[in-house]
């Protein structure tokens, strides 16, 4: 429980700059508990979606896509035109802004998030410039 604690804690001991290179913005976060959450509630969203679109389903694909777009919208509190902006990255660019979001909501330094790439870690393919 005490490492648990210190873990929350250590996440959540000071907002954050999060760069979103594909959109030219940077955005400071407040390291709430309520995003903090967010982030949690959304990765398992996801991949629990993830096993079900598998199946084929449209309409759960187009759930999965909007998910990700006001999950990142929200976070980031995108204006309508960056909103816009967002829908206009390919596949593999919006992965990328959602990976690195939930990565430094859940505590990942900018350091991290690179070696992880380097290490071909799936799903922290962003870092900040």
């Amino acid at each position: 429980m005490i490492t648990s604690r210190f873990f929350i804690y250590k996440i959540l001991e000071k907002n954050m700059e999060i760069k979103i290179k594909q959109l030219k913005k940077t955005v400071e976060v407040k390291a709430s508990i309520k995003n903090l959450k967010k982030s949690y509630k959304f990765a398992k969203n996801m991949a629990e979606a993830e096993e079900k679109i598998s199946e084929g389903n449209d309409e759960l694909v187009l759930d999965y896509l909007d998910s990700i777009i006001e999950f990142v919208s929200d976070i980031a509190k995108l204006s309508k035109k960056e909103k816009e902006e967002l829908e206009e990255l390919e596949m593999e660019e919006l992965m990328e802004v959602v990976s690195y979001i939930v990565a430094k909501l859940q505590g990942a330094s900018d350091s991290d998030i690179k070696k992880a790439k380097e290490n071909g870690e799936v799903g922290l393919a962003q870092e900040s410039e």
